[in-house]
């Protein structure tokens, strides 16, 4: 499962309308002593003085970045980085100098996972991990501005992965009424998310599903226990009137018939060996965001690398609707090639 990194959005007004760049953890350690450790993500202060010295350091780096975010980074609360949903059934969050959040599994038995039961809205705000989140919120918008309460909410496979292990994988043929028991309870789960967001923030906001861990299983075992929850998320997001997001970052081509059947589909993230061409056609209006591996820098030249990059762009149709990320960039990955990245887009 890919780690969530620090990224960057840089607008562009060329070939390419956003280009994000996700430099690892490891790389901000490593290169310029910057720990990303518990106190980073859990004290608002500690993430805000960091994130200004990040954006002073890519400033002086490279010479083009300063143009296109003339600003430090704003400040977003995650106290549990992008593994918020499996804390809250009990999974230990561990941290790291030189590494995003992950959690420990949990694993419940399928005993425990059918005498669960769904949560309320207001149990709901009275877990522990949710009342010191939202004071942490609360403290960052008083002292810095703007700051969303929504939490990543990552997907319900994610998830599930946590709290069976590779046992779900045997659930999907031998208990199908514990997957879709635990599926439900962990929407439950990321529903409520959402709506305590919404209340903190006192608007509607936009959403989506990571499917990271979908391209572990076929299409019909993700049409028959995945989708059901996506789709769900899906009308969710279609009642409140925001846009609604699928995040798949591998090849993506064999599930192009199942996520067209989510119709209200704003916005879809697909690796760079999916087929572009194809999904752009099935999806002609949702932004087409392509990931970039590190191998994609790693096994080209400066000038291949913006060869290929116009490529796919062409195959995504052009500029509209078009985005690229380029994640994990690290230690192996010299300067002139993300800065070829960045001009390919220009």
């Amino acid at each position: 499962m890919r780690k969530k990194k620090y990224r960057i959005r840089l607008p562009r007004k060329g070939l390419i309308n956003i280009l994000i760049l996700d430099f690892s953890y490891e790389w901000w350690n490593s290169g310029y002593g910057f720990n990303f450790n518990k106190s980073y993500f859990q004290n608002p202060d500690v993430k805000a003085k960091t994130n200004a010295a990040m954006h002073e350091k890519l400033c002086e780096r490279f010479p083009w970045f300063k143009a296109y975010r003339p600003a430090p980074f704003g400040i977003s609360v995650e106290p549990y980085g992008h593994r918020f949903i499996p804390a809250m059934f009990g999974c230990e969050i561990k941290f790291g100098d030189a590494t995003a959040p992950w959690a420990e599994n949990n694993i419940l038995t399928r005993e425990e996972i059918e005498a669960t039961p769904m949560m309320t809205l207001e149990e709901y705000k009275q877990i522990d991990i949710v009342r010191e989140t939202e004071s942490q919120i609360k403290y960052a918008r008083a002292k810095y501005g703007g700051c969303s309460g929504q939490q990543n909410k990552g997907g319900v496979m994610n998830t599930a992965i946590y709290l069976r292990g590779m046992d779900l994988f045997s659930d999907f043929y031998e208990s199908p009424a514990t997957v879709h028991k635990l599926f439900n309870l962990i929407s439950n789960r990321m529903f409520l998310s959402y709506e305590h967001g919404k209340e903190l923030d006192g608007r509607a906001t936009d959403t989506g599903v990571g499917n990271c861990t979908v391209c572990m299983v076929s299409p019909d075992v993700y049409d028959e226990f995945v989708y059901p929850q996506d789709l769900a998320f899906m009308e969710l997001a279609k009642s409140n009137g925001v846009r609604f997001s699928v995040h798949h970052d591998s090849d993506a081509t064999k599930y192009v018939e199942s996520y067209k059947r989510l119709e209200y589909l704003h916005h879809i993230d697909v690796g760079f060996d999916t087929d572009v061409a194809l999904f752009r056609k099935n999806f002609p209006n949702a932004v087409l965001n392509i990931y970039l591996y590190t191998s994609f820098l790693l096994e080209r030249t400066a000038g291949e690398i913006a060869a290929d990059v116009k490529k796919l762009a062409a195959l995504a149709g052009g500029p509209k609707n078009t985005w690229f990320t380029c994640a994990d960039v690290d230690d192996n990955i010299p300067d002139e090639k993300v800065t070829a990245l960045y001009e390919a887009a220009g």
